[in-house]
């Protein structure tokens, strides 16, 4: 009996094994790399965490050159630069540290650090963590200066600066008294002084901070005399403004431009060849703020101050830049050996960023077998150590990215790679045929109804769609995928070869039904789909939507719909709030629904769009959210022509979890009847617990006695019995996907073309665990 509970305890355990295994997603990093400045003697841990627990870690160490220690901003080159291999001062499971520490004798601890995890042959690299060295120069202009202004006149002033690899922390003094920063000069580091009164008479003085650096004072100071009695002026800057900016995209910039003279000058700005952004401009006191940078924003912008004395102007000119964003058409690929492989990452961002392709953690340029030129990689001919993970790094100023492709090869078949196959014939019998077990009926994949779109302006549309009676496989989440036809064209219909399918970056959550897509081309038609990612993995596509062309409106005949008016917002439960309005359309100005735009108050980030279909519509409960959390909602009204302008934007809370406490008790009596309570509750489990595993000990025992009971009554179909080697033959067999839903956020949004993958049984694997069951099935049969 104990023979064979230890041989079933052995099956459970393995069966287990075999779960956790092949059930194990593809390695992926967790943490997100860190950039950071250090003081000098002050010491720093970096982190690298796995998904999956690596046979080991390795930190590679690029070391930066003495004129780059202090700059942040400094490009490495991953495919050139020397790297120097260090052990983790601590790995435990499936996470590594490294300790680092800058002292004033060694200060070659700045540069990037890069994690490396092994997984047998194969290797995953990280982005670099980057570690540069704090500093804060000093102020070296000197001197005070005198000024005499207008009432009315807005003054800025700043002082210059000393270097720093940080942003500094700018405090402004009047007469010595420390002045409360203002949303601009905390900001941008200015004084902006709107409309100066007498009151505004004085001098101030500034001083800079960093976070790891103690305040220094400038040298340098504005004698501020605010005088009705000003001599009369033509417009003059005070500082001149900055001439250029770079900025990030999605970002927000302020360009300074500030004039003083008397009489008080009028401003007016302009973009040289274009149009001021719409909708993301504000004209402030001092300068011009542009909210969510785009690729369009680029160019000169001109301020003009002017007077009756006369004019003075400013060019400003704005460089856009982006941060790199890597994307893989595959996400695992197979090759046999001898034969050729051509891979290609597309690769975006502004500066245009280098390029860097690793084959298992190391640089590819010392392989004689692969060329890598720019985003495209050629191995030729493919070799059993090209098998692997494969990284295309992209890096600029702002940011390191990379996508991966997983390789496999498929190695020459030899007649050592076939082992002889088993004999099983016992006196000569013949093994009759058995049909083979009905296969089990899996749930369906409901996929999602074909979309909907709507224009929301000149380069956005919104898709809407929708799931029917879903009682199939759950759906994990959706991704929203675009194909650019071309442009319009009356006379043509759209000959021109159509573009690739692309996907959007962000995983929309199961309840949500709409998706802004954004950066289209105006005045072109494209095609729609969804695709929803299930519980098992896999995924399904909708139907492709009708053809749109996003048309470019005029903005003299633009009639946008009615925009609506929230009037009220409350609280449903912990999780759901309700949003009530009310919108009166114009006449012959129908209104399909409207756009419910939703955003956590205490976090950054895009806002989370919902469709509500009906013009009569006029409150919705908006559910799936955090609890005692602050939100910012907003509302659209649209129709077929595209969206209104936002509405007001309003805050709800959603309401507290209720705590609830149990009342304390005092006193010895009513402590030991707790835990006399506590100590009989236990031996009712301990009861429970051993009443039940007999009866499974019971049970285990009758279902053995019976198969022994009827192997030997039909011993004779027992010699018949199939081989185990052929009860456990795995029969692979191909699936269509095309989204793998775990590895697309890692690698930046990989864009997966439809492709077919065959699983094939390493034969050498298999063969071992059907001597082992064939051992275990054995002794049960005994």
């Amino acid at each position: 009996m104990d023979d064979v509970i230890r041989d079933i305890f052995v099956i459970v355990i393995t069966l287990a094994a075999w779960i956790a295994t092949t059930s194990a997603d593809h390695e992926y990093m967790v943490n997100i790399p860190e950039n950071v400045i250090l003081p000098v003697d002050f010491e720093t841990q970096l982190a690298c965490e796995m998904n999956i627990r690596p046979d080991k870690f390795v930190w590679k160490f690029y070391p930066f050159s003495e004129k780059d220690i202090y700059n942040s901003k400094a490009v490495i080159d991953l495919n050139n630069a020397p790297f120097v291999l260090i052990n983790p001062d601590h790995t435990e499971d499936r996470k590594s540290t490294l300790n680092v520490k800058v002292q004033d004798t060694q200060k070659r601890v700045a540069g990037d650090y890069q994690c490396l995890a092994y997984y047998g042959a194969s290797v995953i690299a990280s982005v670099p963590s980057r570690i540069t060295i704090a500093t804060l120069g000093n102020f070296t202009k000197i001197g005070e200066r005198r000024v005499d202004v207008l009432p009315g006149n807005t003054v800025l002033w700043k002082c210059e600066l000393p270097y720093s690899n940080q942003d500094p922390y700018v405090d402004f003094f009047k007469d010595w008294k420390y002045l409360e920063p203002t949303e601009l000069f905390s900001n941008a580091n200015v004084l902006v002084l709107e409309n100066v009164t007498n009151t505004d008479s004085g001098i101030y003085r500034c001083g800079a901070s960093s976070a790891t650096v103690h305040k220094k004072m400038s040298l340098e100071s504005l004698n501020l005399k605010v005088s009705s009695y000003a001599a009369m002026q033509e417009p003059y800057f005070l500082i001149e403004p900055p001439r250029n900016y770079t900025v990030a995209k999605g970002s927000s910039v302020f360009l300074e431009c500030a004039a003083i003279g008397n009489p008080v000058p009028r401003v007016f700005w302009y973009k040289h060849n274009g149009q001021l952004p719409q909708h993301r401009t504000v004209l402030m006191n001092g300068g011009l703020k542009i909210n969510n940078i785009t690729i369009h924003d680029g160019g000169v912008y001109v301020c003009n101050h002017t007077n009756h004395y006369g004019t003075i102007s400013h060019r400003i000119t704005l460089i856009y830049y982006e941060e790199p964003l890597a994307e893989c058409y595959l996400n695992t690929t197979e090759v046999k050996q001898n034969d050729k492989l051509d891979l290609e990452c597309k690769v975006t961002g502004f500066p245009e960023p280098q390029i860097a392709w690793f084959l298992n953690g190391y640089s590819v340029k010392n392989d004689s077998a692969i060329e890598a030129i720019g985003n495209k990689i050629y191995v030729n001919p493919v070799e059993k150590r090209h098998a692997g993970n494969l990284q295309c790094f992209a890096t600029n100023s702002l940011k390191t990215v990379y996508c991966g492709i997983s390789i496999r090869v498929i190695p020459i078949s030899t007649s050592a790679d076939f082992p002889p196959a088993p004999t099983n014939h016992r006196h000569g019998g013949k093994k009759p045929s058995r049909k083979p077990p009905r296969p089990m009926k899996l749930p369906k994949m409901v996929p999602p109804n074909k979309p909907t779109v709507t224009r929301l302006d000149d380069q956005a549309v919104v898709v809407r769609w929708s799931v029917g009676s879903n009682t199939g496989l759950p759906i994990m989440f959706f991704k929203v995928q675009y194909r650019e036809l071309g442009p319009f064209q009356h006379n043509d219909h759209h000959r021109s070869k159509p573009s690739r399918w692309k996907t959007c970056n962000e995983d929309i959550a199961p309840h949500i039904r709409s998706y802004e897509v954004t950066n289209l081309k105006p005045d072109h038609v494209y095609r729609f789909r969804i695709a929803a990612v299930y519980s098992n993995n896999d995924n399904k596509l909708s139907n492709n939507s009708d053809k749109f062309h996003l048309r470019k409106m005029d903005f003299d005949i633009d009639d946008k719909p009615t925009v609506p008016l929230i009037t009220h917002t409350e609280p449903v439960n912990t999780t759901a709030v309700k949003i009530y309005w009310k919108c009166n359309p114009r006449p012959n100005n129908t209104i399909d629904g409207y756009y419910l735009s939703f955003m956590s108050a205490s976090r950054a980030g895009d806002y989370t769009r919902v469709s509500v279909d009906g013009e009569r519509t006029n409150s919705f409960i908006l559910p799936y959210l955090q609890a005692d959390t602050v939100y910012d909602i907003k509302l659209q009204s649209f129709n077929s022509k595209g969206a209104s302008d936002y509405s007001q934007t309003m805050k709800v809370k959603t309401l507290a979890i209720p705590t609830t406490e149990a009342p304390s008790v005092l006193g010895p009596t009513a402590a030991s009847a707790e835990s006399d309570a506590g100590v009989g509750n236990l031996y009712i489990l301990i009861a429970v617990g051993v009443i039940g595993g007999g009866a499974v000990l019971i049970g285990i025992a009758v279902l053995i006695g019976c198969r022994k009971w009827k192997q030997m009554k039909n011993s004779e179909s027992d010699r018949h019995k199939p081989s185990v080697e052929e009860q456990h033959h795995i029969q692979a067999d191909g699936n269509e996907y095309v989204v793998s839903p775990r590895t697309l956020s890692r690698t930046n949004g990989c864009v997966l073309p439809t492709n077919r993958i065959t699983i094939t049984p390493n034969p050498l694997a298999d063969t071992e665990n059907k001597k082992f069951l064939a051992r275990i099935f054995s002794r049960l049969k005994t």
